[in-house]
């Protein structure tokens, strides 16, 4: 089926959103010279951390979706899901408000702000604002992909360079082509943009959220990415229902894959 395409108008408000939770994230991040009050920082019965940045971006986020698309579904990594209303959905948008919440509460630039469009579970618009970095990816099914406006393109290594494959949560096979390591956002956007040829991620904290943008924005710049047996990932269920999320340069699939033990 087509992809109903979002308007220039709704584009443009999308932008305006993200940008706002870039900023209102910055206004908070240790890391600036602007930042200011208690975080209110709280651990989630996983283990990983969450503070009153990542639900003031969550705000900000829900409420700019509602008001342009208020038939769309929403998956949140700070909100609870209605798993009924998910999958009933013809439209789901996947966001994460803070990805990268250890980096941002450490003062480190490696965090995010993450935003997909899943349509019949297959991500077709995505965008990732890095807002310390000054970094804004935007890719749309069929249009492309950009990094600060201007075109990206994954590597054309039909091989794996050294070091240019980002492991994480296990121990791979060729531990000579592993990256050094570094929050998964930011592995995501140099594969996009050819600096690594692949990255694996064991999904064990990793949600929907964390993927969808990068997900169309991978595959627009020319890449693949699928589970371990090679299948489509499909996103806006409110579940993960697979072992490993495998991405690489398109060319080097099959290498990358052979990394899982």
């Amino acid at each position: 089926m087509a992809t109903e395409r979002i308007s220039d108008n709704q584009r443009e408000g999308l932008l305006q959103g993200v940008r706002r939770a870039g900023e209102f994230l910055l206004s908070l991040w240790p890391g600036g010279s602007s930042a200011s009050g208690d975080l209110a920082v709280q651990e989630k019965a996983d283990g990983s951390l969450v503070s009153r940045a990542d639900f003031g971006a969550n705000e900000i986020l829900t409420k700019m979706l509602q008001a342009l698309f208020p038939s769309d579904a929403i998956l949140s990594e700070e909100t609870a899901p209605d798993l009924a209303a998910l999958r009933a959905a013809k439209r789901v948008w996947v966001i994460d408000p803070l990805d990268g919440t250890k980096h941002f509460l450490n003062g480190t630039d490696q965090f995010s702000v993450l935003v997909a469009l899943c349509e019949e579970l297959r991500p077709k618009v995505g965008f990732m604002l890095f807002p310390a970095r000054r970094v804004l990816v935007c890719a749309e099914q069929g249009r492309g992909v950009t990094v600060n406006a201007q075109p990206a393109a994954v590597s054309t290594s039909s091989e794996p360079r050294a070091a240019s494959v980002y492991v994480r949560n296990f121990e791979s096979r060729r531990p000579e082509l592993e990256s050094p390591m570094m929050d998964s956002g930011l592995a995501f956007l140099k594969l996009i943009t050819g600096e690594l040829d692949g990255i694996v991620i064991r999904m064990k904290t990793h949600r929907e959220w964390d993927i969808a943008a990068p997900i169309v924005a991978i595959q627009e710049a020319g890449g693949r990415v699928t589970d371990e047996a090679g299948r489509e990932i499909p996103c806006g269920l409110g579940a993960v229902e697979f072992q490993y999320l495998v991405a690489s340069n398109g060319v080097a699939h099959d290498t990358i894959l052979s990394l899982i033990p």
